[in-house]
């Protein structure tokens, strides 16, 4: 169902830019229509991901292609819209003196703007931010140094250069845990050696941990399991894990039951199970929560938005999801939502820098 839906709405797309292109510059040629080949491009990354042949460039200007493409309709619809409103300004009013946009000097314009949109964008991917919070608590005897990273999406677009900026802040930080929330990986990366070789350079005293996110399941969710493993860390799916003051609830992404991996451990289940004394630390891909479970952690770590990547996306992120992206309070409980690192598609991001953070959990009791 998503394939088809996804595919009718990028092959719209396609016809879109097409019947633009002909009217800018007045061409009839039927062979324009091979860009709508380029509907299928996605497809063709994922059979290629799937045999295990790298092709960085290709699968560059696949991803590349894409986000040009959308946001040519996004930006496009303006002038649509705006033309939209001339006729019915011209219908009531018998006059309008608002110019109209040329299907030539628009086309230029908008693909200006695109390129230049991407080119920002693309600048904005490598503009990592790195936050640090401090949360005292009673229940914390001795500090913790905790580096929350998310949503790297490794593939053959989000390289070694994505892990590197997190072995960057982790030699500075030197963090006691570090926790990933999921979408570490989105492809075929079992195999890539040079990937878990440097993960494996991230190596703090009491571990680092890892749950699952939507996109390990877009592929082949046991070999996303098996990368993450070799990778060095421990995977909790719907389970709980304690090490010294510290208790992780660690919950499978909901796309484990749409693809009929395995049922869900309702969360009100897991928290029965958790010890009340230690500090609990709540690890989900998505910022949804069950308003009965406020409280009942210290801290939520996620991730999966991306902060919208696109800015005015992130409005209608906070109707769907706790928030968009940052650190909030709800009542005596705290919650990080992550932008993430890398990118799930276009490797682009406008207003929505990624980000990774520090937590340094404190004694309250000193």
């Amino acid at each position: 169902m998503f394939l088809t839906i996804f595919f009718s709405i990028y092959g719209f797309i396609h016809l879109y830019f097409i019947k633009k292109l002909k009217l800018a510059f007045n061409i009839k040629s039927k062979f324009l229509y091979l860009i709508f080949i380029l509907t299928l491009s996605p497809a063709f990354y994922k059979y290629y991901d799937k045999l295990g042949y790298d092709n960085y460039y290709v699968s560059l200007v696949i991803l590349l292609w894409m986000g040009f493409i959308m946001l040519f309709f996004l930006y496009y619809l303006f002038i649509d819209i705006y033309h939209f409103i001339l006729k019915i300004s011209e219908k009531i009013l018998k006059h309008n003196p608002l110019p109209h946009i040329s299907s030539f000097k628009g086309f230029i314009f908008i693909t200006v703007l695109t390129l230049s949109s991407m080119a920002y964008g693309y600048y904005e991917t490598l503009n990592l931010r790195v936050y640090k919070f401090k949360i005292y608590s009673d229940k914390i005897k001795r500090d913790v140094k905790i580096l929350h990273i998310s949503d790297l999406h490794l593939n053959q677009v989000m390289r070694e250069d994505k892990i590197n900026l997190v072995l960057d802040v982790y030699n500075k930080e030197k963090p006691d845990i570090v926790i990933s929330t999921g979408d570490l990986v989105d492809g075929y990366v079992v195999n890539k050696e040079s990937y878990i070789n440097l993960l494996n350079q991230i190596n703090p005293p009491l571990g680092k941990y890892a749950i699952l996110g939507n996109h390990e399941y877009y592929n082949d969710v046991n070999q996303a399991i098996e990368f993450t493993k070799k990778a060095g860390f421990k995977v909790l799916r719907d389970e709980i894990f304690s090490i010294q003051d510290l208790a992780f609830v660690g919950v499978d992404d909901e796309e484990a039951e749409r693809f009929k991996v395995r049922k869900l451990v309702p969360e009100k289940e897991l928290f029965k199970s958790v010890d009340g004394s230690k500090f609990i630390i709540f690890l989900k891909h998505q910022p949804k929560l069950d308003n009965d479970l406020i409280g009942k952690f210290d801290l939520m770590l996620a991730g999966h938005t991306h902060g919208g990547v696109l800015w005015p996306v992130k409005f209608i992120l906070r109707k769907i999801f706790i928030t968009d992206a940052g650190f909030l309070k709800i009542n005596n409980s705290y919650i990080f939502v992550s932008r993430g690192i890398g990118t799930g598609g276009p490797p682009i991001r406008i207003r929505c820098p990624p980000d990774m953070a520090i937590f340094y959990i404190k004694s309250s009791s000193r």
